[in-house]
C-alpha cells in the first residue's frame, strides 16, 4: 500500500470518527477536564484490578468496579481495597479477593464499624463513642450518595487528589540533606539517635514532639522521589531513594499504636497506654502529636507514593488517617471537643484519607465538617473566625498569627483542592474567610532589614516563646502568598487577591502592604494603627477574653502580655529575638506592680476581671481604654486610656491608678518600652541641655520634659510625681526558661523605658511620638496636637487640634460631663448618661461611639454651647443637641457607632 492511498485511508477514517463524534452531545470543558484527571486517578484502581497474581477473576472484578455496592464491605474497608495500586507484593499467588476479605475485616477490627461488637468497643469508651460517629456519618452518606452520583464523586475525588499532591509538593522543605539522611539510615528504617529524639511515651516532650523529625524527613523524601519540587532532578524515580523512604516508614509502622486508640489522648493515663509502654510503641502524652502532627506527615507522604505502596504499607496509612478522622465528636482529654484550627486539621488528614481509601462519603463529611466550622463565631472567647476578622482560640487566646495561620493554611489547602467540585465552599463560607483575611492584614508587619513578613507577636500567643530561626509563629507569617492569590482567583475574591499582592511589595519600613489607619478588634480587646512608615498594636484584656496561655511549658512568664501591651515597630527589628533576655515584668506599655506576682505556668493564664476594656474607632483614629484589677492579689486597680491620633501620627495616654499594693517596696510602674537598643537616647531635663545616660545601669530623671530613641519620641506634661527611668546594655537570657526551645542562651542589648507611680493617685499623661527622626522631634514636640481637657478617675478626654475633635473616655456607670473651652469659640459642654467612649467632631458633626463594657443598649449624649461662637455644622438656633445612641447587639456587641448631630 503506497503512503498516499495510507492517507486517504487515514483521512477517510478520521472524517467518519468525526461525523460520529458530532452527533453526539458536545461535552462541557469542565466535564472533559473533570473525566481527563479522573482517567489518571483511576488508573491505578485499573492496575490493581489488572496486575493481581493470579488475575483478578470475573467473579472478582466487582471490588474493583466504581459501580460497587457500598453495603457489602464497610466504606473504609472498599476504600483501602481500592487505594492499594499494586499487587505484586502478594505473592505465592495468594487469591486477592481472599485478601480484600481479610482486610475488610481487619478494618472492621481497627476502626469499630457500626453495629460489630468488637472486644475493642466493648472495653473501652472510645470505642463505643466510635460506633455512634460512624453510624451517624453512615446515615449522612447515604444523604451525600442521593445528592451526588458515585462516578460524579469518584471524578471530583480525582481532581482534589491530582491539587492535595501538587500542593503537598509545594510545600515541601529543603531536600538538600537527603543524601546524608540516605547515609545515616540504619538496616531497620531508622536514623541515629544523635539526628532523631524517639523518646516515647510519658517520656518524650509534649510540645513540637521531636520524634517528628523522622516522618519530617519521610516527606521530603517521597517528595524528591515524586519530583516537582525544586532541584529534585537526581531524585525523581530514584530506587535507592523510595526503597529508603519506604525503610524509613516501616520502620514507624511497625512500632505505631495501631487499634490501641487510648494511645491516641489517653497516654500515661488509661490503663491500656501505660506509661510502661510495654509493647514500645511510638505515641506521646500530648493528643496533637497521635492526632493531628503525626497522621498529617502520614497521610501527605502517603499520597505521594500512593502508586507504589504495597498492601501492609497502604493499610498503615490508612489505619493511621482514619484513626484521626474517628476524633469527630469526640471528647479528647487534654482538649475537649475539636474547635476552629484543630476541627480544620482533623478535616485535612480525613479529606487525605478518603483519598488512600478511595472513599467519597469520607470525603463529603471532612468538607461538610470544614464548611461548618468556616463560618463566624460569636459569643465571648468563642473558638475560630471573629465578626471583626480576629481570631480565637482555647477559650479566649487571641491568635490569627498561630491556630488563625493553620486555619486559614488548611482552608487554602482544602478549598484550591476542592475548587469548581460538588465539594467547594459556599458563599457564606468564602465570606467567612474573607473576614478572617481582612483581619490578618492588620495584624502582619515587615522586618525592613531581612525582608520577612511576621505576626504582630500579640497574635501569636505563646508562641513568642521561640526565637526565629525555630521556624514556629514567630518566623515569619508561614502562609503562601501564592495560595492566598489562587484561591482568590478561584473564588474571584478581589480580599483574597488584594492580600497577596499587597503583602507581596517589598517594603521599606514594619508597614507591610502599605495599610494606613485605625482598626479596634472589639471581640479580642485589640487594636491596631499604622501609619506611613510604623505599625503600633494595643493588646488588652477583659473579663471576655483570656490575657494568655502557658501550655506544654511554653510562656511561663506571659502574665502581663495583655496588660495594655503596646508594641510599635519602624525597622520591624525591634522585638525580634529579645524574649528569652526580657524583664518580663516590664513589658511595653504595661502598668504593673513590679515582681508583685509570680511568673509561672500556673498563674500566666488569666481571664479578665473588668468588663470596662474596649475602644473605638472610625478607620482613622481610634480610642482604647482598660480598666484594670490585679487578677491574683486585686491590689492593684488602674484606668488608663490610648487616644490615637490619625493625622498627627501622635498618640496620647492618660493613667489614673485606682490602688496599689501597701507594701512600699513594691513599685508600681508604667512602662514606655523594652526593646532592641538602637543608636543614642536623647533626654530634655526642663530647660536644660540634652543628656544622654550611661550604658550598663539603670538612671532616674525626676523632671524629664521629653525622651528621644530610635526614632520615637516621648512628652511628658510633668513628672514631678513619676521620674523617668531607663536601663540600657546586654542582657543574656536562656530561651529553655521561657519555652521549649532549644536554641542556646543569648545575649541582647536591650533598651528600657518606665515611668514610676511614686504617688499612685496623682494622674499622669504623656504622649508617644512614632517615627520621627530627632531633628524633626525637636521642632514638633513644642506644638503638639493634644490639648488636654480632663484626667481624672471620671473622665479622660483631649481635644485633637489637627482634627478640631473632642475625643473622651466617661469612665462612671452613671456618666458624667466635662467643659471644653475653646479660644476661639463658645464653651462646650459635653454630657453623657453612661459609660462610655465618644469622640465628636467640631468640623461636620461626627460623632462614633462605642460600650467598652460591651453591656449597654443604649447611651443619651447631650452637647451645650455657652455663650459665643457656635461651629458651622451646629444646625438650628438651639444651643442644647441631645443625640441618643443605640449600641449593637450579637456578633457586633462593642463595635463603634456613627452618627451626626
Amino acid at each position: 500500500m503506497t503512503r498516499g492511498n495510507q492517507r486517504d485511508k487515514d483521512r477517510e477514517k478520521a472524517q467518519k470518527k468525526a461525523a460520529a463524534s458530532a452527533k453526539k452531545p458536545k461535552e462541557s470543558a469542565t466535564n472533559l477536564a473533570k473525566r481527563k484527571e479522573a482517567s489518571r486517578f483511576n488508573f491505578g484502581f485499573r492496575v490493581l484490578c489488572q496486575q493481581t497474581d493470579p488475575p483478578v477473576s470475573p467473579s472478582q472484578s466487582t471490588i474493583c468496579s466504581p459501580s460497587h455496592n457500598l453495603a457489602v464491605v464497610p466504606p473504609q474497608s472498599l476504600g483501602m481495597a481500592r487505594s492499594y495500586r499494586t499487587a505484586a507484593s502478594i505473592a505465592n499467588g495468594t487469591s486477592y479477593t481472599l485478601v480484600l476479605l481479610f482486610q475488610a475485616f481487619l478494618s472492621l477490627l481497627f476502626f469499630v464499624a457500626p453495629g460489630h461488637n468488637s472486644a475493642l468497643a466493648s472495653q473501652s469508651h472510645q470505642g463505643q463513642h466510635l460506633n455512634r460517629i460512624l453510624a451517624s456519618r453512615n446515615a449522612h452518606a447515604k444523604l451525600s450518595r442521593a445528592k451526588f452520583p458515585r462516578a460524579s464523586a469518584d471524578e471530583d475525588m480525582a481532581i482534589i487528589y491530582g491539587r492535595r499532591v501538587s500542593t503537598i509538593i509545594e510545600g515541601l522543605a529543603s531536600t538538600a540533606n537527603i543524601a546524608a539522611w540516605l547515609a545515616s539510615l540504619d538496616a531497620g528504617g531508622k536514623w541515629p539517635d544523635s539526628q532523631v529524639n524517639y523518646t516515647t511515651g510519658c517520656e518524650a516532650r509534649r510540645a513540637s514532639w521531636p520524634a517528628q523529625g523522622h516522618w519530617q524527613r519521610i516527606l521530603v523524601m517521597a517528595g524528591a522521589w515524586h519530583g516537582g519540587a525544586p532541584n529534585t532532578e537526581q531524585w525523581t524515580n530514584n530506587t535507592e531513594l523510595l526503597a529508603a523512604t519506604r525503610l524509613a516508614m516501616s520502620y514507624w509502622f511497625n512500632r505505631d499504636i495501631g487499634d490501641n486508640i487510648a494511645c491516641l489522648d489517653l497516654g500515661g493515663v488509661s490503663p491500656q497506654c501505660p506509661c510502661e509502654n510495654p509493647d514500645n510503641t511510638l505515641w506521646n502524652t500530648n493528643w496533637y502529636s497521635n492526632i493531628i502532627l503525626i497522621p498529617e506527615f502520614v497521610a501527605q507522604t502517603c499520597l505521594l507514593l500512593n502508586d507504589t505502596l504495597s498492601s501492609t504499607e497502604a493499610s498503615h496509612c490508612a489505619q493511621i488517617t482514619l484513626r484521626t478522622y474517628g476524633t469527630f465528636d469526640k471528647d479528647i482529654n487534654g482538649l475537649g471537643f475539636l474547635t476552629g484550627a484543630n476541627t480544620l486539621d482533623v478535616a485535612k488528614i480525613s479529606a487525605d484519607a478518603s483519598l488512600l481509601t478511595s472513599n467519597p462519603d469520607i470525603v463529603s463529611d471532612a468538607y461538610r465538617r470544614v464548611h461548618e466550622e468556616l463560618t463566624v463565631r460569636d459569643g465571648d472567647k468563642a473558638d475560630g473566625i471573629r465578626p471583626d476578622g480576629s481570631f480565637g482560640q482555647h477559650g479566649g487566646v487571641l491568635y490569627n498569627g498561630n491556630y488563625g495561620k493553620d486555619y486559614s493554611n488548611d482552608v487554602l489547602e482544602l478549598e484550591i483542592a476542592a475548587a469548581g467540585t460538588q465539594f467547594q465552599a459556599n458563599a457564606a463560607s468564602q465570606k467567612a474567610l474573607e473576614v478572617l483575611f481582612e483581619g490578618n492584614k492588620w495584624m502582619i508587619f515587615s522586618n525592613s532589614i531581612t525582608d520577612v513578613l511576621h505576626w504582630d507577636f500579640s497574635a501569636i500567643g505563646r508562641m513568642l516563646s521561640f526565637p526565629v530561626i525555630d521556624n514556629q509563629a514567630s518566623g515569619s507569617i508561614k502562609t503562601n502568598l501564592a495560595s492566598v492569590l489562587k484561591l482568590g482567583t478561584l473564588w474571584s475574591s478581589d480580599t483574597l487577591k488584594n492580600f497577596a499582592s499587597d503583602l507581596s511589595a517589598n517594603s521599606s519600613s514594619a508597614n507591610a502592604g502599605n495599610l494606613i489607619g485605625n482598626k479596634m478588634f472589639y471581640t479580642n480587646d485589640y487594636m491596631v494603627h499604622r501609619g506611613i512608615n510604623y505599625v503600633s498594636t494595643l493588646k488588652m484584656y477583659s473579663n471576655r477574653t483570656l490575657n494568655t496561655e502557658c501550655v506544654n511549658s511554653q510562656n511561663p512568664k506571659g502574665l502581663h502580655l495583655s496588660d495594655g501591651t503596646l508594641y510599635t515597630y519602624l525597622s520591624g527589628t525591634e522585638y525580634e529575638d529579645i524574649f528569652a533576655s526580657w524583664d518580663w515584668d516590664l513589658i511595653p506599655g504595661t502598668t504593673t506592680a513590679y515582681k508583685s506576682a509570680p511568673l509561672t505556668c500556673a498563674t500566666a493564664s488569666q481571664t479578665g476581671v473588668e468588663s470596662f476594656v474596649g475602644g473605638l474607632s472610625d478607620g482613622h483614629s481610634g480610642i482604647s481604654a482598660m480598666r484594670y484589677t490585679d487578677p491574683i492579689s486585686g491590689s492593684l486597680k488602674w484606668q488608663k486610656t490610648w487616644f490615637f491620633l490619625g493625622s498627627s501620627g501622635v498618640y496620647h495616654v492618660m493613667i489614673n491608678i485606682l490602688s496599689s499594693p501597701s507594701d512600699p517596696s513594691t513599685p508600681v510602674y508604667s512602662v514606655l518600652d523594652q526593646k532592641r537598643r538602637s543608636g543614642e537616647t536623647k533626654i530634655q531635663l526642663g530647660g536644660q541641655a540634652t543628656t544622654s545616660p550611661p550604658n550598663n545601669s539603670t538612671t532616674t530623671y525626676p523632671k524629664a520634659s521629653s525622651l528621644w530613641h530610635s526614632n520615637i519620641g516621648y512628652t511628658f506634661s510633668s513628672l514631678a510625681t513619676s521620674p523617668l527611668n531607663i536601663r540600657q546594655g546586654p542582657v543574656t537570657g536562656d530561651w529553655s526558661s521561657i519555652g521549649t526551645s532549644t536554641r542556646p542562651a543569648t545575649t541582647v542589648d536591650l533598651w528600657s523605658a518606665w515611668l514610676e507611680h511614686i504617688t499612685p493617685t496623682t494622674p499622669v499623661e504623656y504622649s508617644i511620638w512614632p517615627a520621627v527622626e530627632y531633628g524633626d522631634f525637636q521642632k514638633k514636640c513644642h506644638k503638639s496636637p493634644v490639648e488636654t481637657i480632663q484626667n481624672t478617675q471620671g473622665i479622660s478626654a483631649i481635644h485633637d487640634r489637627k482634627e478640631d475633635r473632642i475625643m473622651a473616655v466617661f469612665w462612671s456607670q452613671g456618666g458624667g460631663s466635662f467643659v471644653y473651652q475653646s479660644p476661639d469659640a463658645a464653651p462646650l459642654t459635653i454630657s453623657t448618661t453612661t459609660a462610655v467612649a465618644v469622640t465628636v467632631s467640631l468640623k461636620d458633626g461626627t460623632i462614633v461611639a462605642s460600650d467598652p463594657s460591651q453591656t449597654l443598649r443604649e447611651t443619651t449624649l447631650t452637647l451645650k454651647y455657652g455663650a459665643g461662637r457656635v461651629p458651622k455644622c451646629w444646625a438650628g438656633k438651639s444651643r442644647t443637641k441631645t443625640v441618643s445612641i443605640t449600641f449593637p447587639t450579637g456578633g457586633l456587641v462593642g463595635s463603634s457607632v456613627t452618627t451626626k448631630l
